[in-house]
């Protein structure tokens, strides 16, 4: 699809200030849309099947490899495509990011009853995280493994932040990601036969000693308070990481990646 003819050079026409608002949360939750900036992971979103409504581009700012394959994809699925002069491309791009590329998307993490799982599932649930630097490093990391979903319950940080596309690398969008509260969360593991590992560092119980082979959920909590109360008690087995420094705890994200990759491997 070719470009529109005009080329957009003011932040106050209508369609930019659609993009620059939607660096709110609360506009994001209202519209239903999001944005991506940076080549990477728009291609990660295209990886999963999310086709953008409208993608931004200044073509000359279109210099790396991902840059030009995102385009040249983008085109292919005949996405509409609107052009920015240079100037204006680099005053709304996100961060550091001068790539050229802004793609507005309407994606927002399932419901629960939205959600299937396969005949062996392995899923992590994330509770109560704050930074979105590490809900993406948490979204990054279920990715490698191969996690079948990512539920986030009780959420502080929202999955369509920026910062949290960006620390993801976009596979935010290539995994299925639903919200829920705690209860919920919990019921629907349990209705679907999960067994439920939590991390919690005062347990006795080594990760490896986790029975990860089985239909499992792997359960991390918040950075500064770890799992709710309501994350214990019967079904629900609480796992160690053994500590040998003078520290008592991990950043979340290493937590879920030794646990997750302890399932990888016990899975063959």
């Amino acid at each position: 699809m070719s470009l529109r003819p005009e080329i957009i050079t003011s932040a106050q026409n209508p369609r930019i200030k659609e993009l620059i608002k939607l660096l709110d949360r609360r506009t994001r939750k209202q519209t239903g849309l999001t944005r991506i900036d940076g080549a990477r992971e728009l291609l990660r979103a295209l990886d999963g099947a999310v086709l953008p409504r409208v993608l931004y581009l200044c073509e000359e700012l279109v210099r790396s490899e991902e840059g030009r394959e995102a385009l040249r994809r983008c085109r292919e699925a005949e996405v509409p495509l609107q052009a920015l002069s240079a100037q204006l491309s680099e005053h709304i791009a996100f961060g550091d990011r001068r790539e050229g590329l802004c793609a507005l998307v309407a994606w927002q993490p399932l419901a629960l009853r939205e959600l299937t799982l396969p005949e062996l599932p392995l899923v992590l649930v994330v509770q109560g995280i704050e930074k979105p630097g590490n809900l993406g490093a948490l979204l990054r990391t279920a990715d490698a493994a191969g996690v079948d979903a990512v539920l986030l319950c009780d959420g502080v940080t929202d999955a369509t932040n920026p910062n949290t596309i960006r620390a993801s690398m976009g596979t935010l969008f290539t995994l299925p990601v639903a919200e829920s509260s705690s209860a919920e969360a919990e019921r629907f593991l349990r209705e679907h036969g999960l067994q439920v590992y939590t991390a919690r560092p005062e347990s006795s119980r080594p990760y490896w000693q986790g029975g990860f082979a089985e239909p499992s959920a792997i359960v991390v909590g918040s950075e500064h308070s770890g799992l709710q109360d309501s994350w214990s008690g019967a079904g629900l087995t609480a796992l160690s990481i053994p500590m040998r420094g003078k520290a008592d705890s991990l950043n979340v994200n290493v937590s879920a990646a030794i646990l997750l990759f302890e399932a990888v491997r016990q899975r063959g």
